[in-house]
Formats: structure tokens, C-alpha cells, sequence
């Protein structure tokens, strides 16, 4: 945890936090421009990194056989070896720095914090060893077991859960510290009507 500490606190001034915020999500227009619709309009329905909700055996046999050798070249590279490599570490860098600064400047840094910042990190972990599984899968270097397809449409569930889970803990600590802000400029008004009277 002192590890990752001292990473944040490198990376979550407001500059920093931009630069992150921005490089993740140009990649993320990239992918959703670029390579995704090229994949999504190949297969007819959405590639396994965006079923959020996961997929089956019958799915992953379906999308298998509709990918031709362009559109599997392009899922493999650019999307899964090179954008979703980048992607996932941006996005996880700058959730969790984003929220180390919101704990920061709201004072609320209790004991679960440090799990709590690990999140985004392990979001990223889980979409890594996804995007192995999809590779393996769409290659076809494993046999497309119902097992299989469980591990990667798990991992698929886990990465979207995790992320979610983030943004909304960025979110609940956004909340605290508009109260905040609102509460000592209430504060401060009180005060300066008190002393001019």
C-alpha cells in the first residue's frame, strides 16, 4: 500500500490528473471509432470486451465463426496487444488517483481506503487476463469449452463491476466534498456578518 501511496501522490494533482483522464479517453474514442464498430459490424452484435453482463458458449461459438482473418487481425492488433493494454492502466491510473485526492482534500481516510484505491488497478488486472482469454479464444489455440468461455465471461463481469464500482465511489466522494465546500461557505458567510455587526 506505501508502494502505491507514493505513486498517487506523484500522480493526483489536478495537471496530472488531466493528463490521464485525457490520454485514457482518446484511446477509448479510438476504440469505440475505430476498431470496435469494424469488429461489432463483422460479428452483428457486440465484441466480448463490451458484453458487460458476459456471454455464453453459444455466444462466443457465433462471434467465432463470423470473424473472418481481417477483422481477427485487427481485434488482436490494435485492440486487444496495444489499445486495450494502454487503456486499462490509464483508466486505472487515473481513477485511482483521482479518488486518492478527493480522500485527500474531503479528510476522510479511514482504514478500508487503501483497498479501496487498489480497485481500479484490479479492474485492470481482471481486463488483462480477458483480453488473454479472448485471444486464445478467437486464435482458437484452446478448445471453446463451456468452462473456458465461464473464465473469460467472468473476467469480462469482474473488470465491468470493478470499474463501475470505482466511479462510483468517485462520485460518492465528489458529493462530500461539494457538502464541504458548501457547508464552509456557509460558514464564512455566518462568520462575516457576525463581525460586521
Amino acid at each position: 500500500m506505501s508502494i502505491l501511496n507514493s505513486i498517487l501522490l506523484k500522480t493526483s494533482s489536478v495537471k496530472k490528473i488531466c493528463i490521464s483522464f485525457v490520454s485514457s479517453h482518446v484511446i477509448l474514442l479510438v476504440m469505440m471509432v475505430y476498431t470496435f464498430p469494424k469488429i461489432n459490424h463483422q460479428i452483428g452484435t457486440k465484441a466480448f470486451d463490451l458484453q458487460n453482463l458476459g456471454y455464453s458458449l453459444s455466444t462466443t461459438e457465433v462471434i467465432i465463426s463470423r470473424l473472418d482473418n481481417q477483422t481477427k487481425n485487427i481485434y488482436i492488433f490494435p485492440q486487444l496487444t496495444f489499445l486495450d493494454v494502454l487503456y486499462p492502466f490509464l483508466l486505472a491510473l487515473f481513477l485511482s488517483s483521482l479518488l486518492f485526492r478527493l480522500i485527500k482534500i474531503t479528510k476522510n481516510d479511514t482504514t478500508y481506503i487503501g483497498l479501496l484505491l487498489c480497485i481500479p488497478f484490479l479492474a485492470m488486472v481482471f481486463d488483462y487476463f480477458e483480453n488473454i482469454c479472448i485471444i486464445l479464444m478467437i486464435t482458437e489455440s484452446v478448445e471453446i469449452s463451456k468452462s473456458f468461455v465461464l473464465l473469460s465471461s467472468t473476467l469480462t463481469i469482474l473488470k465491468s463491476l470493478l470499474t463501475t464500482f470505482s466511479w462510483i465511489a468517485i462520485l460518492i466522494y465528489a458529493m462530500m466534498w461539494i457538502r464541504i465546500k458548501i457547508l464552509n461557505r456557509k460558514a464564512k458567510t455566518l462568520l462575516g456578518k457576525t463581525q460586521s455587526t
